[in-house]
C-alpha cells in the first residue's frame, strides 16, 4: 500500500465514524398488559427510567415466548415496576441431544423493568 491510498484509506474511515442518522421523536411502541404490568415493544409513550434488566429462558423445545413474558411481569410486580421493555426475543442452544448430537433450542427474552415518572 502506498503513503496516499494509505491516508485515503484512514481519512474515509474518520469520516464514516462521523456520520451518524437523523435524530427526532420515535413512534411509540405497543404494550400488552399482564397481571396490570405494560409488557412494551418499542419505545413506551410516556416518560419512563429503567430500575433493571432480566432475562429468562424457557424450557426446552418451547415454540413461544409468551412463559418468559409473564415471567417477566411477574419480576416487574417483585420490583414495583409499572412496565417492561422487550429488547430482545431469540432462540438459544440450551444443550445438545445426547442421541443425536443436535442442538436443542429454547426461547429467551430480555428486558428492562420500568417505572413510568
Amino acid at each position: 500500500m502506498t503513503f496516499k491510498s494509505i491516508t485515503l484509506l484512514s481519512t474515509l474511515l474518520a469520516l464514516a465514524g462521523c456520520a451518524s442518522a437523523p435524530t427526532g421523536p420515535s413512534s411509540p411502541g405497543t404494550s400488552t398488559s399482564i397481571n396490570g404490568i405494560d409488557i412494551w415493544t418499542g419505545e413506551p409513550s410516556r416518560p419512563y427510567h429503567v430500575i433493571s434488566t432480566v432475562s429468562h429462558e424457557g424450557p426446552d423445545n418451547s415454540a413461544t415466548y409468551a412463559e418468559e413474558e409473564r415471567f417477566v411481569a411477574d419480576d416487574a410486580q417483585k420490583a414495583g415496576a409499572d412496565g417492561a421493555i422487550i429488547l430482545d426475543t431469540v432462540m438459544v442452544v440450551s444443550r445438545f441431544d445426547i442421541a443425536d448430537g443436535r442442538p436443542v433450542l429454547a426461547p429467551k427474552v430480555d428486558a428492562q423493568l420500568i417505572k413510568y415518572q
